[in-house]
């Protein structure tokens, strides 16, 4: 279990977004008893890591056909 903080430095981004991430249910995290602090599992962070890469792929492929047929976007 990682710290919001932990989380942001592995994810290489601000611990800022990870709350918005976390807050959106993007990343599941849990509560911790009596306290507003989180905790992140590990699988999920290296979920949401694979799923983000995934999208970016996605996104290039669809720049590099365009650049390839000659469309502006």
């Amino acid at each position: 279990m990682l710290s919001p903080t932990e989380t942001a430095e592995i994810l290489g981004c601000s611990r800022l977004f990870i709350q918005r991430l976390l807050d959106g249910g993007e990343i599941p995290s849990e509560r911790l008893p009596g306290s507003r602090h989180r905790r992140i599992r590990l699988s999920d962070i290296l979920a949401f890591r694979q799923r983000r890469d995934l999208k970016r792929e996605g996104r290039q492929a669809i720049v590099t056909a365009y650049e390839e047929a000659g469309i502006p976007y």
